[in-house]
């Protein structure tokens, strides 16, 4: 039978074995409170959902009222440090021992009308408390809690005990699960959806995932306030299914447990997230970009923002941009909402003669948004494709030429046309000196001319092409008289 280790025996029994073990025990509040160096809040095990105010206040009468009910049992991690000392983290109860923990740093007061032992305390917070009737306060700093303590249990070994043993039965969602995954994938999606105030310096959410607050309910500020917020970290969901869509492609449709068992794999020992996550670069610049769709959509339009939604909106127009070069965030969003009211109008039903990928009956637009299944995606997908190739240039679209630069033999020969002179300042030019630009920029798209041929062609000083930049070349030579006059 394993033996029953207390609080004040930690460090006696535990730090003797080499191999991953569990004891039964006892652990004071007065343990977490004061005594240990404990990790109470690693994000790991936590919800992000705060206890609400009741919640906090029932442990408390527990405690101080109700023996007979007991609070139910936590789970400490204990790791032996290299000077031999202990450091603590709590897997599983952190919703229960911080409630008390604030109770005791006075962020709450007992519930009102709380009679206890014949004692009025109701509405006292704990200095009151601890002044009026000590013996009460210390019931509380006193008050042991049933535990389990586990040593010698990795980084892995801790998250299967939160996800697969301690949450087994409770109503843990998907992300949850990935959340306590540990690996810097995970870390990651964390700290991008939500920040990290617990670090210097604090790290702030991408932008895309500004927070407010309206009508007194949390939402994102540039999305619908359908986009629920429950403290079931739905945003920590929302991108990592947006980078999932972005990596893995998105047109078979999402499924939330192959997502959570790719997060798994990613982060393995020989995973390609292992040590780092090697696309960060990639993502953020694919986050900056959805960012500018999403701020461009007519106000009006705001509303229809929900997760799958919006998620199709960025990833199309994603798709869109590597397939011809660039688009123009304003237009196209003004395109995508156009699409979304003809084809969801009930009086000109467009969908009515039209099927989906397999061969169901089409619903209109906007009901197409409810899960993020392949039936849906399909047929969205249809639909924009239909209506992009018939007016790319509705959707702000800007096919750019697939040839970046132009030849060294067709620079030398310009060159020579320009007798060996810079063709914006009409000074002398080495050729070693010279590169090929764009007279009309290639980011102007095929449409308006910005193409690598060589009609398109002025050669000039490499500082003059990084000056430039996407300037056109009669705006530059104006530029130029200017600074040499």
């Amino acid at each position: 039978m394993t033996a029953i280790v207390n609080h004040f025996e930690v460090e006696e029994k535990l730090g003797k074995h080499d191999i991953p073990k569990f004891h039964n025990g006892f652990v004071s509040v007065k343990f977490f409170y004061k005594d240990a160096d404990i990790n109470y809040g690693k994000r790991e095990y936590q919800r992000e959902k705060v206890a609400k105010l009741d919640f906090k206040q029932g442990i408390l009468v527990t405690i101080l009222s109700k023996p007979f009910c007991g609070i139910p049992e936590v789970h400490i991690r204990v790791v032996k440090i290299a000077d031999g000392r202990f450091k603590y983290e709590l897997v599983d109860g952190q919703q229960r021992i911080t409630s008390i923990t604030d109770f005791l740093d006075g962020k709450f007061n007992l519930p009102k009308g709380l009679i206890v032992d014949g004692k009025d305390v109701g509405g006292m917070n704990a200095g009151m408390l601890q002044a009026t009737y000590l013996e009460l306060y210390d019931k509380i700093v006193n008050y042991t809690i049933a535990c389990k303590w586990y040593e010698n249990i990795s980084d892995v070994q801790t998250a299967e005990l939160f996800i697969e043993v301690l949450n087994n039965t409770n109503d843990m969602k998907e992300q949850e699960i990935r959340n306590a995954i540990n690996g810097v994938f995970t870390t990651w999606i964390r700290d991008t959806a939500r920040g990290n105030p617990t670090v210097s310096p604090v790290i702030k959410p991408h932008p895309l995932f500004t927070r407010v607050t309206e009508n007194g309910k949390e939402t994102l500020k540039y999305f619908s306030t359908k986009f629920y917020i429950k403290g079931r970290m739905e945003v920590d969901e929302y991108l990592t299914f947006l980078i999932f869509a972005k990596l893995k492609g998105y047109k078979d449709g999402i499924n939330t447990k192959v997502v959570t068992e790719w997060c798994k794999d990613l982060q393995r020992p020989k995973g390609d997230y292992a040590v780092e996550f090697t696309d960060e670069k990639l993502i953020s610049k694919f986050l900056n970009f959805s960012l500018s769709i999403i701020k461009s959509v007519p106000t009006k339009w705001k509303k229809a923002l929900t997760p799958m939604a919006s998620m199709i909106l960025v990833l199309y127009a994603d798709e869109l941009k590597d397939r011809f070069g660039n688009l123009i965030p304003a237009k196209y969003t003004s395109a995508f909402f156009d699409v979304y009211e003809r084809w969801s109008d009930m009086d000109k039903k467009l969908y009515a003669n039209k099927t989906t990928y397999n061969g169901k009956q089409l619903n209109q637009f906007n009901k197409l948004f409810g899960g993020f299944n392949q039936n849906a995606v399909m047929t969205v997908l249809g639909i924009l494709e239909e209506e992009m190739n018939a007016n790319k240039k509705f959707f702000g679209i800007i096919e750019l030429d697939p040839r970046e630069s132009f030849s060294s033999e067709d620079i030398y020969r310009k060159w020579k046309e320009q007798d060996c002179k810079d063709g914006y300042t009409n000074l002398p030019l080495e050729f070693d000196d010279a590169v090929g630009d764009h007279k009309i920029p290639r980011s102007e798209g095929i449409d308006n001319g910005g193409v690598t041929e060589y009609d398109n062609l002025v050669v000039t000083a490499d500082v003059n092409n990084r000056i430039k930049s996407n300037m056109n070349a009669v705006s530059f030579s104006k530029l130029s008289e200017s600074i040499n006059a």
